[in-house]
């Protein structure tokens, strides 16, 4: 959404939120103070009267060029923001790291911390992950030493930004947790409104809209408090995505509108392209397939201007949707392939190795800081308690040393019994990894040999009976229906093995892989009943979710004979496949026709219905079947996301 625009704000906040003054003021000049006057008021001018910060930031470039390197810092820091609300990335990063680059006095890191957390907002935006959790964990080394709560709680809130956009939703919370602790009661300022707008994202992403609609007026009601309209359109665009998901299209598109009119405004163009997104994706919801590619086309013109690699995935998304409900499936291929290219340029495993290095490196040097510090203490109180008493100083010390003894025999066993603890998981680990290794390749080898013999002996039948079509002339036509008959069974059994393959050869399948092998069949139907239009319909937030091999293979079997019996038995014309997600808990897949119906009550259920029925009871599912004569049949099938996988 808009965590880009909040992270500029919070970034240019701490300009006026540090403890001590940037020089001591007895030393300044009278060019010095009104320099430091002027770089502390770039958050209010950028956020204010954008229009003039380009001015601003020329006149801190003239005013500093006869100063020294720290003055020049303050200078380049301002250039930074400029081109960062323009969404100047490469530009923006040069000046943030000629700060880092030329000020090594340890007593103005501060101005390096804002540009760590500049550039680490600026890699986030581009998709370089690593990079930016370098940058983010220097943030935090550098204002936890000057005990500042507001640079501390901002690496953490962009930290969460970056597990938000990798889908890593309990890391994102987390971090989120953290910087909201460390504000306490604070709450009236940038700061608390970035960090409750992202937990709202968190919220929407989970389907609690509630709870990120409650986040969202309460955004709207601090920022318009302290008049920040721009701050009011990120929570804006938070309220018009909930509308959006919860299917309130009217609502969302008046909030998008009002985005869309403030990012004009200020003219920044990742804004620009969020909204056109957000507004080509409420398009698609709403049908309207043209104007959905119209805003896609123009969001998709302006991140590839900027590079913007995370936001160009979803836009990837949205478009494939977009054509493969227009039928044009190629299309959609074609951008789904795109959109993989861009994920795994992101996202590899010697990114995410590279990740986990820099945190534990972080959290190993702090651990082993607070150490340093607390046998300092304890070595200060021991030189005090010497001074006042030689004896009760000898005393202290053997009682000291005695418990430090025990400490360590006792530290030494807890970290023994911790070892064998973790070593006796690793085994089990280990043991449980080789078991579903052994499965899974047992499960191949039935594949295969399914494959390679039962396979090729029903091919061999298909040849067989089509040779005796064609080298005898049969004139006894019960017979060429025979053959006939035979060859269209041993098709169908090919076809219903190869799905069994499909489905042994992987430990989990997603929604997603679900809907294309459904696609797959429902366009062999459309083949032969081209009278039928088919309608498949996958609630976006759910296509990633995993399913156990058994669970997706008992669900494309009763999709598949739900959409056989419309075809054989029902004539007809409309068949709906729907899978959405009801709640937290839940998802549901609805397959409805508008065909002949029946009365359950008076029908005897044949084997094709019993077989769904049981396939689904098998999964711990609930099916039903809604149907009454001449006004179609509804299928309706409930599933626990907890017991997919």
């Amino acid at each position: 959404m808009k965590l880009r625009l909040l992270l500029l704000w919070m970034i240019l906040a701490l300009a006026s939120c540090q403890k001590k003054p940037i020089v001591k003021n007895h030393e300044l000049t009278p060019n010095q103070t009104e320099i430091i006057k002027r770089y502390k008021k770039i958050s209010y001018i950028v956020n204010t009267y954008p229009d003039s910060m380009a001015y601003y930031a020329d006149w801190l470039e003239r005013k500093t060029r006869n100063e020294s390197v720290l003055y020049k810092a303050m200078a380049h820091f301002a250039k930074g923001i400029y081109h960062q609300s323009k969404s100047n990335y490469e530009l923006s990063k040069k000046e943030f790291e000629y700060i880092i680059q030329t000020v090594h006095d340890t007593k103005y890191d501060t101005i390096c911390g804002r540009a760590y957390l500049a550039l680490g907002n600026n890699y986030k935006n581009t998709g370089d992950y690593p990079k930016a959790m370098n940058y983010l964990y220097k943030t935090l080394k550098t204002y936890e030493k000057h005990h500042n709560k507001y640079g501390t709680s901002s690496a953490y809130g962009c930290m969460a930004q970056i597990y938000l956009q990798k889908n890593d939703i309990s890391s994102a919370e987390e971090n989120l947790k953290k910087a909201i602790s460390i504000m306490g009661t604070d709450k009236d300022n940038h700061f608390y409104l970035i960090f409750i707008h992202t937990l709202a994202n968190v919220y929407g992403m989970q389907g609690n809209y509630q709870a990120a609609l409650t986040l969202d007026q309460e955004g709207i009601r601090i920022s318009k408090k302290l008049k920040m309209p721009r701050n009011t359109s990120t929570f804006y665009d938070n309220k018009a995505n909930c509308y959006m998901y919860s299917n309130q299209l009217d609502s969302a598109a008046y909030y998008f509108n009002q985005c869309l009119k403030i990012d004009t405004e200020v003219g920044e163009k990742k804004q620009i392209a969020d909204t056109y997104s957000n507004l080509g994706a409420l398009f698609f919801y709403s049908k309207d397939y043209s104007k959905a590619l119209d805003y896609m086309n123009k969001s998709f013109a302006l991140l590839e201007e900027i590079h913007n690699l995370p936001n160009m995935i979803r836009a990837y998304d949205v478009m494939a949707d977009i054509y493969k409900a227009k039928g044009n499936y190629v299309k959609a291929l074609e951008l789904k392939d795109k959109k993989e290219a861009v994920v795994e340029q992101m996202i590899s495993e010697k990114k995410e190795a590279a990740l986990a290095e820099f945190k534990v490196a972080y959290e190993t040097e702090k651990k082993e800081k607070a150490l340093a510090q607390n046998r300092l203490k304890l070595l200060q109180k021991e030189d005090e308690a010497r001074q006042k008493n030689y004896w009760i100083a000898a005393s202290v010390g053997l009682a000291f040393f005695i418990a430090l003894i025990g400490g360590l025999i006792y530290r030494q066993e807890k970290i023994k019994n911790r070892q064998q603890e973790q070593e006796f998981k690793l085994k089990s680990a280990i043991a449980q990894i080789e078991a579903q290794n052994q499965l899974h390749e047992q499960r191949l080898a039935i594949s295969r040999d399914l494959h390679d013999n039962i396979g090729s002996q029903l091919t061999f039948i298909i040849s067989s009976v089509e040779n005796l079509r064609y080298a005898f002339d049969i004139q006894n036509p019960k017979l060429d229906e025979k053959l006939t008959s035979i060859g269209n069974f041993t098709r169908e059994t090919i076809s219903e093995l190869r799905d069994t393959i499909w489905a042994m050869n992987y430990h989990e399948i997603s929604i997603e892989e679900l809907e294309s092998r459904a696609l797959n069949f429902i366009e062999k139907g459309k083949n032969t009943h081209d009278y039928i239009d088919f309608l498949f319909e996958v609630e976006p937030t759910i296509k990633q979710l995993k399913l156990s091999s058994l669970v997706g293979v008992n669900c494309y079997r009763t999709i598949q004979e739900a959409i056989h019996n419309a075809i054989k038995y029902a004539r007809a014309s409309q068949v709906n496949i729907q899978i959405t997600s009801l709640s937290q808990d839940e998802i549901q897949i609805v397959i409805a026709d508008n065909g002949i119906g029946f009365d359950p009550k008076t029908i005897e259920k044949g084997n094709g219905l019993l077989n769904m029925q049981k396939r689904i009871e098998n999964i711990n599912g609930v099916f039903s079947i809604e149907s009454q004569p001449n006004q179609g049949t509804r299928i309706k099938i409930l599933l626990n996301k907890n017991q997919l996988v």
